[in-house]
């Protein structure tokens, strides 16, 4: 994932394509397989598209077929089939639509808009990684909502040729600032994280509505946060003080094991990734500079009995 002049984009991680999110909310599709034409599809004159940016684009890729979820700042959260073939001109087609809207957080809640009919902007996004119809999102509001692909509520009155329909099914208890970045946790399925410009990053369980740790690493923004692919009790995240924070559950609950400087002159780094092939994660800073780094075998390798001390400390959420 990472931001490149006015794209957003995301790699499937299976095949060599990209998906791509402009300002102007339209999707760009590119297939670096190809040696000429890489842009295969664009999401052009979509009556029920994005308006507004694209804040969040998730891959969901199976032997049968190729969706791309996007999240914009007009509310809405658009399923599309992409279909790319080297005999056939290559399809993105607009398969079913969701909106955030304030009609569906209650009234008496803190981060609730003050018009029931506004639609909310949505900042970050993740799926759930053993129910790809669960997933989760974070608003511009500071709201933190679980939701659901295969919502029956009733069709809101929007939309042309599609049926929107709100996909809310919990509303969690806010941060006091715009959620930057969302992840569930590969080894647990109720457990994500979130991150704010409200400097917290927060663990939740999928099943409560208030978060079960909060987390204060820096007196600043929080950018990104993501669980590592390889050990289940680590997760890193990025600043808006130029640091990438590793966190390791096993050894603490309360700070980070390592603050690493991003550079030297305190940029915001704003994204993250783990490599989930090798022991190796990157960085990307409001310089433009993506940076590389070797995690150590003990930062890479899983320890024993790693999952159930995970399970226990979700367990302790209930408390």
């Amino acid at each position: 994932m990472v931001w490149v002049g006015e794209y957003y984009i995301e790699s499937s991680g299976i095949n060599a394509e990209y998906g791509g999110g402009a300002f102007n909310g339209q999707i760009i599709i590119w297939d670096l397989s190809r040696t000429e034409d890489i842009e295969v599809c664009v999401s052009k004159n979509v009556e029920d598209g994005h308006h507004e940016p694209v804040t969040k684009l998730c891959w969901q890729t199976t032997a049968k077929s190729n969706h791309l979820l996007s999240l914009g700042m007009d509310g809405k959260i658009l399923k599309w089939e992409v279909k790319l073939s080297r005999y056939q001109d290559p399809e993105l087609t607009l398969i079913q639509g969701f909106v955030i809207t304030g009609s569906y957080i209650p009234r008496d809640h803190p981060a609730a808009p003050s018009s029931r009919t506004a639609d909310i902007g949505g900042t970050a996004m993740s799926f759930s990684t053993e129910d790809d119809s669960t997933f989760v999102v974070g608003t511009e509001s500071g709201l933190v909502l679980k939701c659901s692909t295969l919502s029956t509520e009733l069709p809101l009155n929007k939309g042309i040729k599609i049926q929107f329909r709100s996909p809310i099914t919990l509303v969690y208890n806010s941060h006091n600032g715009p959620v930057y970045d969302m992840d569930f946790s590969p080894a647990h399925r109720n457990l994500f994280l979130t991150a704010s410009t409200d400097g917290t990053i927060r663990l939740y369980n999928t099943l409560q509505p208030k978060p079960f740790q909060v987390l204060e690493p820096v007196s600043g923004y929080v950018f990104g946060v993501q669980w590592s692919p390889s050990r289940p009790l680590v997760f890193a995240a990025a600043t808006a003080n130029g640091s990438l924070l590793i966190y390791d559950l096993k050894k603490s609950r309360v700070g980070p094991i390592l603050q690493i400087p991003v550079n030297q002159t305190k940029s915001p780094c704003y994204s993250l990734a783990f490599n989930t092939r090798s022991d190796t994660m990157c960085t990307g800073d409001s310089k433009g500079t993506v940076k590389v780094w070797k995690l150590s075998q003990g930062l890479s390798a899983q320890v024993r009995n790693e999952t159930k001390m995970l399970e226990r400390i979700a367990a302790s959420s209930y408390e």
